[in-house]
């Protein structure tokens, strides 16, 4: 069976719940307010099944939405107009065309609406002539909308007069329409939210996209609250899954009925992000639905900070409008805008909403959400306005392909890129899929998490990678390379670790580059020491090698660097001698010629040495079993400043294992 929902529109008291009643036999007035005054003020609910109008057995279960028509609900009509397919505006004979048939015609338009038809009720209250001048104000009214053209029925609700042909009408329409395959992620926007005794929480709504089965888990947003469903009803009839399309209650295990209210959503776990900053594409009405005497007021320009009543889906809440590309919005214009709410909301891309004004209230305007922000834009940023225009008008790849080449991080997973661009995750697999195959997107990891990155923003990388080593070998010719960690900074402090290797694995495989303990540097690249820095560095290893296990200062170990010194003694001097000293150093250092044995004391041997401290150590742990501190200091005649730091260091290579206050050779020291 084929699923459908239809809403009514129009004016308060031009005969919507009486037509409702009259093709289900549902009397959708559901509240004692609603019987004693005779007008709708909530959401009414029913439906009719009808067989297909073409083919044959095939069955449309159709559900209706009774939206009310006073000026004061109309939030109550946006709510309800969430999810329908097919509207009816309904315009009484003997009133005709008035504000609220021209404000719920602007908002259905607004919503989206394709399909359609008009109903004039109350047709036995008049005359031929008068309908005659009613049917000619409908055409005015709908000319330029997506009623244009649309199917126009006369009925008598009370008598059953019209009511046959207008079923032929629907049947068409639903023919139209064609039911949409089950597709996206699970999305219900909840317009009542009641308890039933010994079920507790039931709430309703109107599938807006994907299914959902019984004892799944679902998200309540924007409180994000992960709820079980516990039985699902469509129609009264106990079923396992609701499907897009569908009114449906569902009775939620995990909450309670108070926690829940109407504005609040349904939707797959993780899937939506509450926000409250959204960038949108605004259409600014040129017309109102204002009496007449208001037109004046109603068709003023939108202004930049305006204070806005933002509906989307059954969501209302006040916020501020945000002028991105225009000083003003004139009535008829159109721009691109961002929302700042005074409360979160969900909403998905490609999403409508409407906008009505704080006071009086009037709809002003809506369009279409392009994305939810996390930060405030500025106003006539250039670059902004093209993104956003890409989002209103780019076809998938083109939105993928933004998103990738505009993050922020450059890294972007596929489940990431359908939760941010709210494209089914078969639709992103496809495009990235092919935009691998093209090489415009290539893959890294981050554990087991599969990463795309843009290949024109990696080639980026990589060239300004290159730059960055080339201009440290110019500035720092005595160094070997750059530590990884220095580079990345370099690079960009916003890259994160799995890009950064990507680069280097890159680089290094095109061989442009040489990746040796941590440092980098262009392929190629040589130190290439002057006859005094050579004479330098020969005096620094001298110095190292004399001093053996009573090491020199650094800097009294570069006597070449001293004023007026050869033998050393002093400090170098000036900032120029001492970049010298330190770069000397960090090649002996790199060289592994000096060996870095306490970093916080700038404690450095001789590796020459070092491997003369590990032959003395084995030897008289193997004689006596173990050594301390006092036997290092005695062993090798230096102190105990120098003995400490060393057998920590023999600790540390995994040469010799601490026990206590005593050392014994490590398991991988220990000769065969």
């Amino acid at each position: 069976m084929k699923r459908a929902v239809i809403g009514t529109a129009g004016h308060i008291d031009h005969g919507k719940t009486a037509l409702v009643k009259a093709l289900t036999g549902i009397d959708t007035d559901r509240l004692p307010e609603e019987k004693a005054r005779g007008i709708t003020i909530d959401l009414g609910f029913a439906y009719m099944d009808l067989e297909g109008a073409s083919t044959a057995g095939i069955k449309w279960r159709v559900g209706i939405v009774d939206v009310p028509g006073h000026e004061r609900f109309v939030k109550n009509m946006l709510a309800g107009a969430t999810g329908i397919d097919i509207a009816l505006l309904v315009v009484a004979a003997d009133d005709g065309v008035m504000p609220q048939t021209v404000e719920h015609l602007e908002i259905l338009g607004l919503l989206g609406l394709r399909h359609g038809a008009v109903v004039i009720t109350k047709k036995d209250l008049v005359d031929r002539e008068w309908l005659a001048l009613v049917k000619e104000d409908i055409k005015d009214l709908t000319k330029g909308t997506f009623l244009w053209g649309a199917p126009l029925i006369e009925v008598d609700s009370l008598k059953g007069e019209g009511i046959a042909e207008l079923k032929e009408v629907i049947r068409g329409l639903l023919e139209g329409t064609e039911e949409e395959a089950i597709q996206g992620l699970f999305r219900l926007p909840i317009d009542r939210a009641f308890t039933v005794q010994g079920f507790g929480c039931v709430v309703t709504g109107t599938v807006l996209s994907g299914q959902v089965k019984v004892g799944e888990e679902v998200e309540l947003l924007p409180v994000k609250e992960v709820v079980r469903v516990r039985g699902i009803e469509v129609h009264g009839e106990k079923i396992g899954s609701a499907v897009k399309g569908q009114r449906a209650a569902l009775n939620l295990g995990g909450i309670k009925t108070s926690e829940v209210r109407r504005g609040f959503e349904l939707s797959v776990p993780g899937y939506l992000s509450p926000t409250e900053l959204l960038d949108c594409h605004l259409h600014h009405l040129s017309s109102t639905g204002s009496p007449p005497q208001a037109d004046a007021a109603s068709h003023r320009p939108l202004r930049n900070g305006e204070r806005v009543r933002f509906h989307i889906a059954t969501t209302e809440v006040m916020g501020r409008v945000v002028l991105l590309d225009k000083e003003v919005l004139m009535p008829g214009e159109k721009g691109l805008v961002q929302f700042r709410l005074e409360g979160p909301v969900v909403a998905e891309r490609g999403e409508h909403y409407v906008i009505r004004s704080y006071s009086p209230c009037r709809t002003i305007g809506g369009g279409r959400v392009l994305r939810g922000c996390a930060s405030r834009l500025r106003r006539f940023q250039e670059d902004t306005l093209k993104e956003l225009q890409i989002l209103l008008e780019g076809d998938d790849r083109e939105v993928i392909g933004q998103a990738l080449r505009g993050s922020r991080n450059y890294l972007l997973s596929e489940e990431e890129l359908v939760k941010s661009l709210n494209i089914h995750p078969s639709r992103v697999r496809e495009i990235v899929e092919e935009l691998i195959a093209k090489g415009v997107l290539t893959t890294t990891r981050e554990d087991s998490k599969v990463l795309l990155v843009d290949r024109q923003r990696l080639e980026s990388l990589k060239i300004k990678m290159l730059k960055s080593l080339e201009d440290f070998h110019r500035t720092n010719p005595l160094r070997v390379g750059v530590e990884e960690s220095t580079l990345k900074v370099h690079l960009s402090r916003e890259i994160p670790p799995p890009l950064f290797s990507l680069v280097l694995a890159e680089l290094s495989r095109e061989g442009l580059i040489t990746i040796s303990d941590h440092k980098v540097s262009t392929s190629g690249f040589q130190v290439k020491l002057s006859q005094e820095d050579k004479k330098i560095a020969e005096e620094m290893e001298r110095a190292f090698l004399q001093g053996k296990f009573n090491p020199p200062a650094p800097e009294s170990a570069s006597g070449g660097l001293s004023q007026g010194s050869a033998s050393g003694g002093s400090r170098p001097q000036g900032p120029l001698q001492r970049k010298t000293y330190q770069d000397l150093l960090s090649l002996l250092l790199e060289q592994k010629t000096l060996i870095e044995i306490e970093k916080e004391k700038s404690l450095y041997i001789h590796a020459k040495v070092l491997e003369e401290l590990k032959g003395l150590v084995a030897g008289f742990v193997k004689e006596k079993g173990s050594i301390t501190v006092a036997d290092l200091r005695d062993l090798v005649n230096t102190s105990r400043k120098y003995a400490v730091p060393l057998l920590e260091y023999l600790d540390k290579i995994h040469f010799t294992r601490r026990e206590g206050d005593r050392r014994v050779l490590h398991d991988s020291a220990e000769s065969p």
